[in-house]
């Protein structure tokens, strides 16, 4: 009987992951289009049909949403940490990274139909220096990119292009496959009454749902730079926010285990010692990860919410300082 108990939880869990995963996969393809052509009813694609004036009013009139929107965006994630609310900060992080969805709109002005989804991101449109702070969040994918085609080429020598837009969707699909099993293994776990899930794809990461989403929504993202942005004028896919959202999510992460260690000791304690954080790297570039932690907090992870606050603080402004510079290397 109790084995019999056992697979069902397991089949309940599988099918409810499944489910979740499928759902994050349609939402990121079908109801995009559907949701684009609802909007187009209510700002139409004004450059197709020759009404340069009312562009220009639409664009106009919709602008101080965009910077209302990204100031109300900014608090929320701020009070989500005054106020102990991670759930907060973590829906302010999603609303960052919605606009990505902006350039599948297919439409030669820009804010027409799902595009106006891009106004949130106008003020880092706007500025050059903002493009150049988050620059740096292409040079991984440029990498990859250049070595698949160096690799496919090498094997067959008659291919000519690039592999951008698959390596895209590989990525996608590998984000959606670590956060499909990060859900069934919490899912599992939680039906079997357990309060820390330290089995399955847990043994190689303690934050694998949040890993699925940042691989998944990097992907997306690098897709949503390659895609045919219209005929017309479009606005490049800005980096910034989606270092912003990730150094959000992991602030997040951090909170949680500073909570798990209060909560649960020496149980958790044992499990991250034994388990990484996000990925397993090389002990050299884990050393070179955590330096400035060491520096600044003199440990690898901080372990209370002052030092989460500033250890994610501290790698953002890095990370942006870092991409400034390298954006006048690649540009």
């Amino acid at each position: 009987m109790g084995d019999y108990l056992g697979k069902r939880e397991l089949l309940i869990s599988v099918v409810f992951s499944a489910l979740f995963s499928l759902t994050l996969v349609y939402a990121s393809i079908e109801v995009i289009k559907v949701v684009n052509n609802w909007m187009l009813g209510f700002i139409p694609d004004c450059i197709l049909l020759s009404d340069f004036p009312r562009c220009q009013e639409l664009e106009s009139g919709l602008r101080i949403f965009g910077y209302v929107g990204l100031v109300c965006v900014v608090i929320i994630i701020g009070a989500g940490f005054l106020l102990n609310k991670v759930k907060l900060s973590l829906l302010g992080s999603l609303t960052l990274y919605l606009p990505t969805i902006g350039h599948f709109a297919f439409t030669m002005f820009f804010l027409a139909g799902i595009g106006v989804l891009r106004l949130l991101w106008l003020p880092f449109i706007d500025s050059e220096v903002f493009i150049r702070l988050g620059l740096i969040t292409y040079v991984p994918m440029w990498a990859i990119n250049t070595l698949v085609t160096w690799v496919a080429k090498l094997v067959v020598p008659e291919l000519s292009g690039d592999f951008f837009v698959p390596v895209c969707f590989a990525i996608m699909i590998v984000g959606l496959t670590v956060f499909f099993l990060g859900v069934m293994t919490w899912v599992n776990d939680r039906l079997q009454k357990r309060t820390l899930s330290v089995g399955g794809v847990y043994k190689f990461s303690r934050h694998p749902q949040y890993l699925g989403f940042i691989v998944w929504s990097y992907g997306f993202l690098s897709l949503a730079s390659a895609v045919e942005e219209g005929r017309g004028w479009s606005p490049p896919v800005p980096g910034l926010p989606w270092v912003v959202a990730t150094a959000i999510i992991l602030g997040a992460a951090l909170v949680e285990e500073v909570e798990l260690r209060s909560k649960l000791g020496d149980e958790y304690i044992c499990y991250l010692e034994h388990t990484p954080f996000m990925i397993l790297m090389p002990k050299v570039l884990k050393n070179v990860v955590a330096y400035p932690a060491r520096i600044l907090i003199g440990k690898e992870m901080p372990t209370t919410r002052r030092e989460v606050f500033t250890v994610v603080l501290a790698y953002l402004a890095l990370i942006m300082f870092t991409s400034f510079l390298i954006s006048y290397l690649i540009t």
